[in-house]
């Protein structure tokens, strides 16, 4: 990309934030204040040093294989969702176009449903990796999303811990998360704080709703938290939960906990009867 080009770029992303960048971002909630994006899900919440996903820092999200890139998408957006609850900001959302990401771009309508509001979404597809990872940086710079997400491979030559290091030092600038999807390849030698490996998982039981019809159960996933800088063992962890999305409440659950509770009223109803 030329010198004018990347001009360019940062000049049109600029015009279109320009009434959050003049008020600045807006913090709402708790976990705000605190400098965490909370999952919802106290179980996982509580694994996590501070309560949370730390705002200043980097995180990973790694496809267990590429049948799981789907899933790891999907909690990628879920975490945004989760950074938009709480900063009255949008998402700047980086979209890679090759392999593994050739899987299609991301729908409007499906982000709604999914409880993601894309008018909230700002997406961009740099031409190259390396152009990709200067939007980030220069994205996080600016101190003026909710978020900002990228998605490159992990195997690509430029991902290295220098690369990585620089978009943990632009997080941490203007205490903003950042989310780098690396398909189903880690970063290998990172400064990412935290790493998620995700794999698909069946939806949740069928639902009704307000009695008229069934639709289909909310999205789960099986995630694992690799690495957490700050935590137990020197920041190797190998915790796992099988989680799941709520679009209406724009939460994450142990979904574990909550079979166990669906069955347990099932057990009660039937006795009550």
């Amino acid at each position: 990309m030329s010198a004018a080009s990347k001009a360019g770029l940062i000049a049109e992303l600029r015009a279109r934030i320009a009434e959050v960048e003049a008020v600045g971002p807006r913090l709402d909630g708790q976990d705000a204040m605190s400098g965490v994006v909370t999952f919802g899900a106290p179980e996982i919440d509580a694994a996590l040093p501070g309560g949370g996903l730390k705002r200043g820092a980097l995180h990973e999200v790694v496809a267990v294989d590429y049948r799981d890139m789907g899933a790891a998408l999907g909690f990628a957006a879920a975490l945004a969702a989760r950074c938009m609850e709480t900063v009255d900001a949008p998402v700047l959302w980086c979209e890679g176009g090759r392999a593994p990401f050739d899987v299609g771009a991301l729908y409007g309508p499906g982000l709604a449903a999914f409880g993601l509001d894309p008018k909230g979404l700002i997406l961009v597809a740099p031409p190259r990796e390396v152009d990709l990872l200067w939007t980030m940086e220069e994205a996080l710079r600016l101190g003026a999303f909710a978020a900002v997400i990228g998605e490159i491979d992990g195997r690509a030559s430029r991902l290295d811990l220098t690369a990585t290091r620089r978009l943990q030092l632009a997080a941490e600038e203007k205490g903003m998360p950042a989310f780098l999807l690396t398909g189903h390849a880690s970063a290998g030698a990172s400064a990412a704080v935290t790493r998620w490996r995700v794999a698909a998982a069946s939806s949740s039981p069928t639902v009704e709703i307000k009695g008229l019809a069934e639709m289909i159960g909310r999205p789960r996933w099986h995630v694992r938290l690799e690495r957490c800088r700050g935590g137990a063992q020197g920041g190797m962890v190998d915790r796992e939960w099988l989680v799941e999305w709520d679009a209406r409440t724009r939460a994450l659950r142990d979904a574990s906990l909550a079979d166990a509770s669906r069955t347990a009223s099932a057990l009660r109803f039937r006795r009550a009867g």
